[in-house]
């Protein structure tokens, strides 16, 4: 009877210690709470539209996409519609009755969308026609670029394709290896000046000529050096910034990265990284890091100027640059406008019922949100 109650309280206690370290790491990871605020400036809602919503879309760009007067947004149901921009009236709208997970990346006539079997969707701008679709190698979790007559996609198993945007025909092809571990996602192609720069799941950065696939430079910017698969994650999911002839780009290993265009050299090197992407400002840098705090770097060096800690654990998106301040939105639909110069909040407001897509499209003073549950809203601030 003695040794069954000391196996007893061995086991209680056990069962004891295991709930207290469940609790612990879960306490560890849980998104902080919102503090009160007192609201400065104003927000002006400007219009909503309601699309199909959705659950499951980790890794998925579906990012409402501004073109002039219109906006083109992609539900994962499948469904693609024009908006005018100033009322939210709608243009047009399609089903394709396929599953989405990018886009839609927008030219001059043709806009195009991804799926998670590696489908690319040409619609026409003006009215939402189909023109082409082809089969590439792996699902598509990046909005493809469209740019002087051709379509530059990436896919998930990291090759790069050109397509021609009037048939889909493919004119080149670019491939590198890419770790068997990686997170889920993929960084989107900056076109400029006839070249494409990409950023890829092995730490790598390649500069490629846009009319003929041929390769200017390849280079490893982040080390890929760790005992094991998980320590040696480097992916460049997040979507880099070009000012002039600077290429800045971020990690999920922790890594920010400043990179000349004409060599793929790093000029700098940052320890603090994220996988959302980084923004640029005349002066900034701006990240989200994998503690969800927002760090303002400065360009010419990666000093940090400021930086928060009240948004930890709220999977933010990456930040938008916006009249001088910084936009964001967070996991519970809100979005938080920061001051630009030292990183306190100004104002914030709940857009939808649940996180969002992606970080908020702008254009001139408005912002376009797009939370998972389909809410689409259009909204301005001011100070």
């Amino acid at each position: 009877m003695h040794k069954i109650l000391i196996v007893l309280i061995i086991t209680i206690t056990f069962s004891i210690s295991c709930s207290s370290n469940k609790e612990n790491k879960k306490k560890q990871f849980e998104a902080a709470k919102i503090d009160k605020i007192v609201q400065q400036g104003q927000f002006n809602k400007l219009w909503t539209y309601k699309l199909d919503g959705s659950k499951k879309s980790y890794g998925y760009k579906l990012i409402p996409y501004i073109d002039n007067r219109n906006v083109y947004v992609a539900s994962q149901g499948g469904q693609v519609t024009k908006l005018n921009t100033e009322n939210g009236n709608k243009v047009w709208s399609i089903d394709l009755d396929k599953e989405l997970s990018a886009g839609p990346g927008v030219g001059e006539k043709i806009l195009l969308v991804g799926t998670p079997e590696g489908q690319v969707i040409a619609l026409d701008k003006e009215n939402g026609n189909q023109l082409w679709e082809v089969k590439l190698t792996s699902e598509i979790l990046s909005p493809p670029v469209v740019d002087n007559e051709l379509a530059i996609v990436r896919a998930q198993d990291g090759r790069v394709y050109a397509l021609d945007s009037k048939t889909g025909e493919r004119k080149w092809l670019f491939d590198t290896n890419i770790p068997n571990l990686t997170l889920r996602g993929n960084s989107k192609p900056i076109v400029k000046a006839g070249r494409v720069y990409i950023g890829f799941d092995n730490g790598k950065v390649a500069a490629i000529k846009q009319e003929s696939g041929d390769v200017l430079w390849l280079q490893n910017v982040v080390d890929t050096k760790g005992k094991t698969e998980l320590a040696r994650i480097v992916d460049i999911d997040g979507d880099m910034a070009l000012i002039a002839t600077d290429l800045y780009l971020s990690s999920a290993i922790g890594k920010t990265v400043a990179v000349a265009t004409e060599s793929g050299r790093v000029m700098w090197s940052k320890d603090a990284g994220s996988a959302s992407g980084v923004t640029a400002s005349r002066s900034n840098l701006y990240i989200i890091d994998n503690n969800s705090n927002i760090r303002a770097l400065n360009r010419t060096d990666g000093t940090e100027e400021w930086k928060t800690t009240e948004y930890k654990h709220r999977l933010l998106t990456k930040p938008v640059f916006y009249l001088g301040d910084i936009v964001v939105g967070d996991l519970d639909g809100y979005i938080h406008i920061i001051d630009g110069t030292n990183g306190n909040t100004l104002a914030r407001r709940q857009m939808g019922k649940s996180s969002f897509y992606s970080y908020p499209s702008s254009s001139g003073s408005t912002l376009i949100a797009y939370n998972k549950d389909g809410t689409l809203t259009a909204f301005e601030y001011s100070r």
